[in-house]
């Protein structure tokens, strides 16, 4: 069965997917290295400062970028705008000019604020430092995104995987070793992170076009027109899966928050085949959509839902199944999250079998209903959450994050069968 999905593919295809998918498997293994390290390490409630911590880092990485990473995505993968290695008009030096200011305003508005961030959000002092740590590095989290996106435009699919899922742990991991070796402070785990993507930053550079000083222009009011639905869609699409995160940090224990973000991020197991097809997906929907080719998008989502079921539901069973020891493996008391484990998995799932469909609606000119679409999905999430957490915990989180994952995938479905007149979702 797996043989017929991956015959429906060309070969320059499986082999792009197959060095994606075998950097995102190795960039997960080494994560979850770090994180069992963390783990064992400095125990339950330290690993919940960093999961709060690195969640803040997303948050505010994916706020402050303005929608402009994955504008870029769709818009140097379109031939109109960027061709044969080179820009086509202004927006991509204009672009980056945000990303430098956007950056720059962020890091101070965090510094400022990291008291308050704290002690009144999370009601813990341990946090102030890892946030002050964070406020140095922000601004090079926001370029790092930026450039990362753009190299996945280029589809330069090897180098995107490879910056994105192995080297930030190959800096990392060694970090952790040495600050433990030396006794440095808890916070400084928060620090590996936000260094090793600082490096990778300004690595990622090299990749930025030199002689880029276009006379086309392109407007900012077209920057943003694109950017901002899509900012608006990411961002709630990151509140309604980390909302949990957030809203454990204020009503539960740290330790909690780590044993969640524990089977939160080995649930995400599900998700690795799906978002390895979306880095080659997402800029040739694009190419298609600007081209009219409608019939062969459809093409090429149907065969790529054929084969991320095919592969994850195993895969989902396996977690589900051996659900005890895979937790174990960051330490007895991660046991606990076993049942939370099992739920979030099976949500993932479901945002599996049901395809693409938020590259679909954000490379078509659709950013504005999926905006929408994703608004109500973090509004259930955040209702749930409340209600849930209060009654069940960790576990009460981990049901809202499954009835929200499933409720945004359903609605996205049944639009674009309408828009486009097909289906996304996996059919035997």
């Amino acid at each position: 069965m797996l043989k017929k999905g991956l015959s429906l593919i060309s070969t320059s295809q499986i082999k792009n997917l197959g060095i994606v998918f075998f950097l995102r498997i190795l960039g997960m293994l080494l994560a979850y290295g770090a994180m069992m390290y963390i783990s064992n390490m400095y125990g339950a409630a330290a690993y919940g400062r960093y999961s709060i911590s690195l969640t803040v880092w997303q948050f505010l990485v994916l706020i402050f970028s303005l929608g402009l990473p994955n504008s870029i995505v769709k818009l140097t993968a379109d031939y109109r705008y960027f061709k044969e290695g080179k820009p086509q008009n202004q927006y991509l030096n204009k672009s980056l000019k945000l990303i430098i200011f956007s950056g720059i305003l962020c890091s101070f508005i965090l510094f400022v604020s990291k008291e308050w961030l704290a002690l009144t959000v999370f009601k813990d002092s341990y946090l102030i430092e890892y946030f002050k740590i964070i406020s140095y590095f922000i601004g090079f989290g926001i370029l790092y995104f930026f450039l990362l996106e753009f190299i996945r435009g280029k589809k330069k699919f090897t180098s995107f995987s490879i910056f994105q899922n192995v080297l930030p742990y190959t800096i990392l991991i060694p970090l952790l070793f040495f600050f433990k070796k030396y006794n440095f402070l808890e916070s400084n785990i928060i620090f590996a992170y936000a260094f090793s993507l600082s490096i990778l930053a300004l690595i990622l550079l090299i990749y930025y076009p030199r002689k880029n000083k276009l006379k086309t222009n392109y407007s900012y009011k077209s920057i943003f027109s694109l950017s901002l639905p899509l900012l608006f869609s990411a961002a709630f699409i990151f509140i309604s899966n980390w909302t949990d995160i957030f809203m454990l940090g204020n009503m539960v224990s740290k330790k909690d928050v780590g044993i969640y973000n524990a089977s939160y991020k080995l649930a995400s197991i599900a998700l690795v085949v799906i978002n390895s097809i979306n880095v080659i997906l997402a800029p040739k929907i694009s190419e298609l959509f600007s081209k009219g080719k409608i019939d062969e998008i459809n093409t090429e989502v149907q065969k790529a839902t054929k084969l991320v079921s095919l592969i994850t539901i195993p895969m989902v069973l396996v977690l589900i199944i051996f659900s005890t020891q895979l937790l174990s493996l960051f330490g007895p008391e991660f046991v606990e999250g076993k049942l939370a484990l099992i739920i979030i998995s099976i949500g993932l799932l479901f945002n599996a079998l049901s395809g693409s469909v938020g590259q679909i609606l954000s490379m078509t000119n659709h950013q504005k209903t999926l905006r929408n679409f994703t608004i109500y999905s973090a509004v259930l999430n955040i209702i749930l959450n409340y209600f849930f957490i209060k009654s069940y915990g960790f576990v009460g989180a981990a049901l809202a994050s499954m009835i929200s994952n499933i409720f945004l995938n359903t609605i996205c479905v049944i639009y674009i069968k309408r828009e486009f007149k097909f289906y996304t979702f996996f059919r035997f």
